[in-house]
């Protein structure tokens, strides 16, 4: 019975060790940040496809044609270089 409880504490030592280690934390940053740019980019193609769609299909009657063109073109390649240009920022401030 005593050697189970010498080695558990060995093995409660040592996976403290591992979890309090600086390299563990980095890594937990890590796949934070990975975990975050995941949901957003799925919420971005879940959302995008059918705002983008809408846009292109409205009813321009009587709208100039220079809107309609702003609308449909300008617009959705606008809203494309924003959302990559958060995640470049992101990354270079370091933040998550």
């Amino acid at each position: 019975m005593k050697i189970l409880e010498r080695i558990a504490k060995v093995f409660f030592a040592v996976l403290m060790c591992i979890v309090n280690s600086k390299f563990v934390k980095n890594v937990k940053a890590e796949v934070s940040r990975v975990i975050m740019i995941v949901i957003a980019l799925y919420v971005a193609g879940a959302l995008l496809p059918s705002a983008l769609t809408s846009l292109a299909g409205g009813n321009y009657t009587g709208v100039d044609p220079a809107v309609k063109t702003i609308t449909t073109v300008l617009l959705p390649i606008l809203a494309v270089l924003g959302i990559a240009l958060i995640f470049l920022v992101r990354k270079t401030r370091g933040g998550a």
